[in-house]
């Protein structure tokens, strides 16, 4: 049972609800919707959004080799603290640099080419975030955020 106010996380390509299986699976998010709410729910410092990344090949602003770093990990027992001090960190950046998710607005689809689909946003600095969305195993991941 949800708490008052509280919403079910999906997971749309298995059906998943918090982690329990589900007989009614929800219809897939497009990729600039899965975009926004992985961004929002990074931003926020959610801990359920790990499961959105491609974590083995994760590039993201100040932290480029952010992939290389998790692949090199000697094994999988540090990866889970890796995940989840990547997205404290990061969301702890964000809020303290003055920002908030309401200032990224305009989300669309920037270009798509075969698996891969670029998002983009307009920031209130006037650079364009930029987040890659990729397709692997049926599912969308994000592998890179980058503003240019």
């Amino acid at each position: 049972m949800l708490a008052c106010g509280a919403r079910s996380r999906s997971d749309s390509a298995t059906g998943t609800v918090n982690g329990n299986d589900s007989a009614v699976a929800r219809p897939a998010m497009t990729e600039v919707e899965f975009a926004r709410d992985t961004v929002e729910r990074l931003l926020n410092g959610d801990p359920t959004v790990e499961e959105a990344f491609e974590w083995e090949n994760l590039k993201v602003p100040g932290a480029a080799d952010a992939g290389e770093a998790y692949s090199e990990l000697p094994d999988d027992e540090n990866r889970p603290e890796f995940r989840k001090g990547f997205i404290e960190k990061f969301s702890e950046s964000f809020k303290s640099s003055g920002a908030s998710v309401a200032d990224l607005k305009n989300w669309r689809e920037q270009s798509r080419n075969g698996e891969t689909i670029i998002v983009a946003a307009d920031t209130t600095g006037g650079k364009p975030l930029f987040v890659t969305v990729v397709r692997r195993d049926k599912r969308q991941k994000i592998s890179e955020i980058s503003i240019k």
